[in-house]
Formats: structure tokens, C-alpha cells, sequence
């Protein structure tokens, strides 16, 4: 069992450090390159945290995993949150953290009465397309060219999931 917290402006060391990570492990995970992240504003970075819902998983003391939940803005969209980045250290991939992070990510949209999740993932990552389908997300699209990588154009597969506990009436 991990622990689960919700980050604030304190964590935006650890929030950046497995960010970093991430990029340094998963390139095509990750809209940012190394050096885009090393130049980005620390200040950014925890005026996000500070929004909320974003989360850090922790074995101990020590960080191993983190996600974020982004509200979309619109008053004709506050029943949406897109989920990203999802990133859990190679320490800990294939233990129950990555699922426990989805879970507070779910569990804080939730609360906020936020009933649809969207998410992109690249297409060439067939184990976070697998994790998701089998936390509910469907497929309903594909975004090609969403960066140009190393070898060429990267495509995007579009991901949602319907949180049943508050589908209003009108929704199929």
C-alpha cells in the first residue's frame, strides 16, 4: 500500500524531480523534453499544485509516483477533468501505485462533481493504453501528429471515462 497525497506548493521539489524522471525514462510519454522542463519556472510548477488535484504516491519517505487532474476551466465544461501526467517510477511499475493514484485522481473528480475524464496517450505505449482500458477508459479517437519525436511524427489516442455516480440523465 502506497501513500497517496494531495500536493501543494511544499512538494513542488518532488512534483518536478519524478516529472523529470518520467522525461528522462519516457520521451514519447511526455509533451516536454529534458531541456524544456529544466528551463520551465519552479513558480509554474507550484502555482499549478497549489490549483489542485495533483497527487504524489510515496513507499516510505521516498516518491514514486505521481499524477495530475486538470478541471477544465468553462462553466459549460466543469464536468470535465483531463488526467495527466500519470507517471509512477520503474522501481514501482507493476505494483498497485499507478492504480492507487487513478483512484485519487477519480476520487477527487468525484468530489468536485467532475463526471467525465478525458485523456491522450501515445499510441506506441501499449501498457498505459492497456492500464487505462482496464480502469474503464474507451478509445474514441486518435490525434495524429501531436509532436514531431526523434524518429518522426507521434500520435495521440484519445481515452474517456464516464464516472457513472453522476451522469446526468441527458448522457447515453
Amino acid at each position: 500500500m502506497f501513500k497517496i497525497i494531495e500536493a501543494t506548493a511544499q512538494d513542488t521539489d518532488r512534483w518536478r524531480s519524478l516529472r523529470r524522471d518520467g522525461i528522462a525514462h519516457y520521451p514519447d510519454a511526455f509533451l516536454l523534453t529534458l531541456a524544456q522542463h529544466d528551463a520551465s519556472d519552479p513558480a509554474s510548477d507550484a502555482a499549478r499544485l497549489e490549483s489542485g488535484g495533483k497527487f504524489i504516491a510515496f513507499d516510505g519517505t521516498t516518491p514514486v509516483g505521481l499524477i495530475g487532474l486538470n478541471a477544465y476551466g468553462s462553466p459549460n465544461m466543469r464536468h470535465r477533468a483531463e488526467i495527466g501526467p500519470l507517471y509512477v517510477i520503474p522501481e514501482a511499475q507493476g505494483t498497485p501505485a499507478a492504480m492507487q493514484l487513478l483512484q485519487a485522481a477519480v476520487d477527487h473528480a468525484t468530489a468536485k462533481g467532475i463526471w467525465q475524464l478525458d485523456l491522450t496517450v501515445n499510441e506506441a505505449n501499449t501498457r498505459a493504453i492497456a492500464f487505462y482500458k482496464r480502469d474503464g477508459f474507451l478509445q474514441y479517437g486518435r490525434l495524429p501528429n501531436v509532436v514531431i519525436g526523434p524518429d518522426g511524427p507521434e500520435h495521440d489516442l484519445m481515452m474517456l471515462r464516464t464516472l457513472p455516480q453522476a451522469t446526468p440523465s441527458f448522457f447515453p
